[in-house]
């Protein structure tokens, strides 16, 4: 399993989770990181400048930094005061600054991902900033809303319909050159709307991946997710959601056996139950994950 190079698309804690679960790949695994994000530190700094969003990103970096030292201290290191830099975090600051001069994004996750001697590769899904937007399903024959942003999306009370980038934005030669040569490309557990669907959304992301013939893999969330208003984002608006963006159907879905399964879901649809064990923080156990993913492979 030394040489199996692997793909792994999402944000934030999922994303991160699914990475450290993998580390021993090293250089043969991949994460590409959503960079719609438009909370706390991060989207203040997408507010104050045109930039991506770095949050997720750092997250990912320092799950996978395996260092004591006060490098990885740093960057996690969140202000706390009276003014400006209140809430800020110095690994967005650090990843900000470099992109202020004029490094690109991928290039800036490589030096802070060398800084931290990380050996796996971490990507930003595009270099350019975009929104993630939504179109609510129309009601008693009015017009959909339309929805600005994540954080209107998840707290949303309208079921949505679709989701799309505003502006459209495309990623760097070396995520589609890393998805080409990928033997499995695998979609993180987390939130499925805000971190899973972003860079699905990326065009010649989406197009690379249909065009793999490396196995797709789903990692079902341990719990059904919870959206604004009392809504649930149910298993079969998953499905219509990235069949509505157009991604080939999957060929794995890692299902927790603590959740609920309907026959019908079952039988239409390749998913295997797995016993991940989760912690008391209700994320998968990472052996578990890791293996259940070995043997698909």
């Amino acid at each position: 399993m030394e040489q199996t190079k692997l793909v792994c698309l999402g944000g934030g804690h999922g994303l991160g989770r699914l990475l450290v679960s993998l580390r021993e790949l090293g250089p043969n695994l991949s994460g590409i990181v959503a960079t719609t994000d438009e909370g706390g530190s991060t989207g203040r700094l997408r507010e104050e400048a045109d930039t991506i969003a770095w949050g997720d990103l750092r997250n990912c970096l320092s799950q996978l930094c395996t260092l004591d030292g006060i490098g990885q201290i740093l960057f996690e290191y969140r202000f706390q005061t009276q003014g400006d830099l209140d809430g800020h975090n110095l690994g967005n600051l650090v990843l900000f600054a470099l992109d202020q001069l004029s490094v690109r994004p991928t290039d800036t996750i490589q030096i802070v991902r060398d800084m931290l001697r990380i050996q796996s590769h971490l990507f930003p899904m595009a270099d350019s900033p975009t929104t993630l937007m939504a179109k609510t399903e129309p009601v008693l024959g009015q017009e959909p809303n339309t929805l600005v942003g994540e954080l209107s999306i998840d707290d949303s009370d309208e079921e949505i319909a679709q989701l799309y980038l505003d502006p459209k934005v495309s990623a760097e030669q070396e995520v589609i050159a890393t998805i080409e040569q990928a033997d499995a490309i695998i979609l993180s557990a987390g939130s499925f709307m805000t971190s899973i669907m972003p860079s699905l959304l990326v065009d010649n992301i989406l197009s690379a991946i249909n065009k793999s013939k490396a196995p797709l893999i789903l990692v079902v969330n341990i719990k059904e997710e919870e959206l604004g208003g009392g809504l649930k984002l149910t298993f079969a608006k998953q499905m219509a959601l990235l069949q509505k963006a157009g991604v080939r159907s999957l060929d794995y879905i890692l299902w927790p056996s603590n959740r609920d399964l309907s026959v019908e879901h079952f039988n239409k649809y390749p998913i295997k139950q797995i016993d991940m064990e989760p912690c008391e923080r209700g994320l998968h156990n990472e052996s578990i994950l890791k293996k259940a993913i070995f043997d698909l492979l």
